[in-house]
């Protein structure tokens, strides 16, 4: 997997600008730390290669599943081809703060508790139908999850989409992509383009 798809300093947009236009529009919150940590460091290619950790690997196994039913393998690949577990690892570890460290490891716990105490198993072995429900009920606060529960899984599904696309893989292949694109038309219907655009790099 190949992180970062962002240009470094493209159409004069600066990386940090690019990020963050990024960053909400995938609707992920960043401390401006965060943001300023995430737009100054680039990452290696391989990120399942870091030297530093925050999770261990029930929780990658855990957030690997998650990454999956939030962007699935369809006709494109999903979080999981894409790396993003690992790539939100990284980003945890390198560019989170303390308080957005603790507040991923005790979303995940949650998760996996839910699924402990809802279908006797942890998440990943419970079945897709279990696993949605569960989700479902986060998402909507329902069922005992609450609004903080709530916020968690949107985070989550913010940094899952953020992380794919700005992989290789999301940026190229999920994302349509012309270096040189042709002239404008201002009005197509949707099923005649199939995807959204990535910019050039």
């Amino acid at each position: 997997m190949t992180h970062s798809a962002l240009p470094n300093d493209a159409t004069g947009i600066s990386r940090r600008d690019a990020i963050k236009q990024l960053a909400l529009a995938c609707g992920l919150v960043l401390s401006a730390n965060s943001l300023s940590a995430l737009a100054a460091f680039t990452p290696p290619t391989d990120l399942n290669r870091s030297k530093k950790t925050l999770l261990n690997s029930d929780q990658l196994a855990l957030l690997r599943e998650l990454g999956e039913i939030i962007i699935p393998t369809t006709d494109t690949p999903g979080a999981i081809a894409a790396g993003v577990h690992d790539f939100i690892n990284h980003y945890a570890v390198y560019c989170a703060g303390t308080e957005e460290q603790q507040g991923l490891v005790a979303g995940l716990k949650r998760i996996d508790d839910s699924a402990q105490s809802r279908f006797n198993q942890p998440f990943p072995n419970a079945s897709k139908t279990q696993q949605i429900e569960l989700l479902t009920n986060m998402e909507q606060a329902a069922n005992g999850f609450t609004t903080a529960d709530r916020a968690f899984f949107k985070q989550l599904k913010a940094l899952v989409t953020f992380g794919y696309y700005t992989s290789e893989i999301g940026a190229t292949q999920e994302l349509a992509y012309l270096a040189i694109p042709g002239g404008y038309k201002g009005n197509f219907k949707f099923k005649q383009v199939g995807k959204a655009w990535a910019l050039p790099q």
